[in-house]
């Protein structure tokens, strides 16, 4: 097996059978009411590296990813069922804590609502680090999309209380900015107060992409959540309102990557592990590369990732690739999955002999973090099937490692559907299409469209694509 790494011989046999240990790892650790923490119940020791809590800036985002997408739909359970019975204490933690003179994010308006978390949290309530404002959005962001899949009424109303608590947060967070456009004319727009671009660069700009992009992706969220539900029709429509004013990120005239933070230049490091100015390309869509996005921005958001390099953390590859899977670039989203899978030595990045990656804290020490495990898995299905609610595209990014033949079964399809499909030479053969509570969608295969309506439980297979 090491040879054939080291030869750079491609193996789709090993990389299906990374995505199964990946599914494997989601259904062992999710049995319970609680989520899978940074090294799940696999610990060594006592002692484990950041206590093996749950970390708000993408860790325990993207150990779920996978749930929907690799057909196991049941292990979100676990996710949401620890949002929801956090919230109490976060809320009385954020409306009591939030706005001290030691929180050095604190609102200036001098107000707070709902609720907010830290970087850190775990299951008594606790939290550590620093306050993470965008936190909220993030975790919301998951609980929403696990809806987008399922069409699952009773589970939106579920978590309708959390996803509207942290709107009533981001309602006292917002504060007003003014921009000049190209031709020197002004405009005010909502920006999101003084914060990180986590987990680097200054500690205190405005208008971070990072929180700008999920606050868009929480309020637009938010909007559907009280239209399905009929819901809060008149808050809904105003905060509605409120993103629409959202400042949104620009290209940079000097660097021509997506900027980071409201401004032209870069305040951080070239090549973090972090993606965060890139959340709206991956996990969430409001760039996508079909037209429907300004070119520019595709450009902008293309040049800022292949800065950030191909080469990083386990979990950090992990996100690059599902980025370059939305891009359509198959062959550099495979190249991270490859990297993934190179075998780990003296405690380097990559895998180890039981195919658990291995996190190098320091030179000559790796531990054993879940979230590539997971983020990998959830990327390969990325490169075989895109959707969003009312649009499925069938091998947006297949590479050519996975081109000659392939199949696969039981795929997610936001909108409330599942998929099976086939292909040869590049080019799907059949798919099946099955309703779990979805009515319509268009699917887009082999360069041509085709419109599908079923009822809940129906299923129509598509041939000659």
């Amino acid at each position: 097996m090491q040879a054939r790494w080291r030869d750079n011989v491609p193996d789709p046999e090993l990389e299906a059978a990374y995505l199964q240990f990946g599914r494997y790892l989601l259904i062992s650790g999710s049995r319970g009411s609680l989520p899978i923490g940074l090294q799940g119940p696999w610990l060594d020791g006592n002692d484990p590296d950041w206590m093996g809590d749950y970390h708000s800036d993408v860790n325990i985002q993207m150990t779920y990813w996978p749930a929907d997408r690799a057909g196991l739909t049941d292990t979100f359970d676990a996710y949401a069922d620890y949002c929801v019975a956090q919230l109490p204490v976060w809320t009385e933690v954020t409306q009591r804590l939030f706005n001290t003179s030691t929180n050095r994010f604190r609102n200036s308006s001098g107000r707070v609502a709902g609720w907010a978390v830290a970087f850190s949290t775990n299951p008594y309530g606790g939290s550590g680090w620093w306050w993470h404002p965008s936190g909220n959005a993030w975790l919301c962001q998951n609980l929403f999309e696990h809806y987008e899949y399922t069409q699952d009424r009773g589970y939106l109303a579920k978590i309708y209380p959390a996803v509207k608590g942290a709107v009533e947060f981001w309602e006292t967070r917002l504060v007003t900015a003014t921009v000049t456009d190209a031709s020197g004319a002004t405009r005010e727009v909502l920006v999101a107060d003084r914060d990180w671009s986590a987990e680097h660069g200054p500690q205190d700009t405005r208008g971070n992409t990072y929180s700008q992009e999920l606050v868009w992706n929480l309020f637009e969220n938010y909007h559907t959540a009280a239209r399905v539900l009929g819901r809060d029709a008149d808050h809904a429509r105003s905060v509605d309102a409120l993103r629409k004013r959202l400042y949104l990120p620009e290209v940079s005239p000097t660097s021509g990557w997506l900027q980071e933070w409201m401004s032209p230049d870069n305040l951080g490091e070239t090549t973090h592990r972090h993606l965060s100015p890139l959340i709206g390309l991956f996990p969430g869509d409001r760039i996508r590369p079909d037209g429907s996005t300004p070119a520019a921005i595709v450009a902008g958001a293309t040049a800022l990732l292949t800065a950030r390099g191909m080469n990083s953390f386990g979990w950090a590859n992990a996100w690059r690739s599902l980025c370059w899977a939305r891009l359509k670039d198959a062959e550099k989203a495979y190249q991270l999955i490859v990297n993934n899978l190179r075998p780990s030595t003296n405690g380097s990045n990559g895998s180890a002999m039981n195919l658990f990656d291995i996190y190098e804290t320091n030179p000559g020490r790796g531990i054993f973090q879940i979230d590539a495990n997971l983020g990998t898995p959830a990327a390969i299905v990325e490169m075989l099937l895109y959707s969003r609610p009312g649009h499925v595209e069938l091998l947006p990014a297949l590479p050519a490692a996975w081109a000659s033949a392939g199949s696969v079964a039981g795929v997610g399809v936001r909108g409330g559907f599942t998929a099976d499909l086939s292909w040869r030479d590049g080019r799907v053969t059949q798919a099946r299409l099955t309703s779990v509570g979805g009515r319509s969608t268009t699917v887009l295969a082999n360069g041509r469209s085709r419109q599908v309506t079923l009822r809940p439980g129906e299923s129509v297979t598509l041939r000659n694509l």
